[in-house]
C-alpha cells in the first residue's frame, strides 16, 4: 500500500511538474504564486485530487524543517514560523491532523540539529500550531544535510509503513558542512517527498532546489512574501487550485 500510494503522489508531482517547477523560472528571480503554493500542497496533501479514477489519499507523516542559521533575524525567523503554521493550516484542511490521519513533526537546523517535537507527540492543528510558535531560534551555518539524516531518523524512530513520507525543508542560503544532494537523492528513491522553500535572490538556488523532489520547489523574495503568498493560498476555491 505505501509503494501504491507513493507511486500515485510521484506520478501526479511528475505529471504536473510542467506547472509547478516550468512555472516559478529560478534564473529570472519570478516568486511563486499563491495558486502555485496551493497547487502543491494539494498535490503533496491529497494526490487523489488529480486522479479521476477511484483514489484513497494516504496518511501523511510530515517534518517541518525551519533554518534557524545565523543569517535569519529573530524577526525574520518568527515569520517563517507563522509561514509554517499556514501551510501546516493547510495540509490539516486536506488531510486531517490526527492520530490515526497525518502526523507532523519538526526540527530545526543550523550548525546542529535539534528536533523540536516528534511525529507522535502532538496530534491536533492546534497544539501543532502553539508549539511551533515556541520553537527559538538559533546561530550558526546551514546544514541541510544533517537536516535531512535527522528527518530519516525522525520518520524511522517512528515508522508507519502506510504513511507517505513528506519532508518541508526551508533555507535562505547556500548549505555548507556537507552536499545533502547524496542523502536528497536516497530518499526520493524511497518514495519519500522533499519540497524545498527557498528564500532569496542568492546566485545558488538552482543547487539548493535539486534537493527536491520533481515539481516541489518554491520560490520567494523573502520570508514576507513567503507569508503572504501562503495566507493567499488558503483563501483560494478549487478550482483555481487544479486549474
Amino acid at each position: 500500500m505505501k509503494g501504491f500510494c507513493a507511486l500515485i503522489l510521484t506520478a501526479v508531482l511528475l505529471l504536473n511538474e510542467g506547472y509547478v517547477a516550468n512555472s516559478v523560472p529560478w534564473s529570472k528571480g519570478r516568486s511563486t504564486t499563491a495558486s502555485e503554493l496551493a497547487h502543491i500542497l494539494v498535490t503533496v496533501a491529497a494526490p487523489c485530487t488529480f486522479k479521476q479514477t477511484n483514489c484513497k489519499n494516504p496518511a501523511l507523516d510530515i517534518v517541518f524543517a525551519l533554518d534557524s542559521s545565523s543569517s535569519i533575524d529573530d524577526t525574520e525567523f518568527k515569520v517563517q514560523k507563522y509561514a509554517t503554521q499556514l501551510i501546516a493550516e493547510f495540509i490539516d484542511k486536506h488531510g486531517l491532523i490526527a492520530p490515526d490521519g497525518t502526523r507532523v513533526g519538526a526540527l530545526t537546523f543550523s550548525t546542529d540539529v535539534v528536533r523540536e517535537f516528534e511525529l507522535n507527540e502532538y496530534t491536533d492543528l492546534a497544539t501543532i500550531k502553539a508549539y511551533i510558535d515556541a520553537i527559538d531560534n538559533r546561530v550558526g551555518a546551514t546544514n541541510i544535510k544533517l537536516a535531512l539524516e535527522t528527518a530519516q531518523l525522525m520518520f524511522e524512530d517512528f515508522f508507519l509503513e502506510e504513511s507517505q513520507k513528506i519532508i518541508w525543508l526551508l533555507a535562505d542560503r547556500v548549505y555548507n558542512l556537507g552536499d545533502p544532494r547524496p542523502r536528497a537523492t536516497s530518499m526520493k528513491k524511497q518514495g519519500w517527498i522533499i519540497c524545498v522553500v527557498v528564500i532569496g535572490n542568492h546566485g545558488n538556488v538552482d543547487e539548493i532546489a535539486d534537493i527536491a523532489s520533481p515539481g516541489c520547489a518554491v520560490k520567494f523574495g523573502s520570508f514576507t512574501e513567503y507569508a503572504k503568498v501562503a495566507k493567499e493560498a488558503q483563501g483560494l476555491d478549487h478550482k483555481n487550485i487544479i486549474a
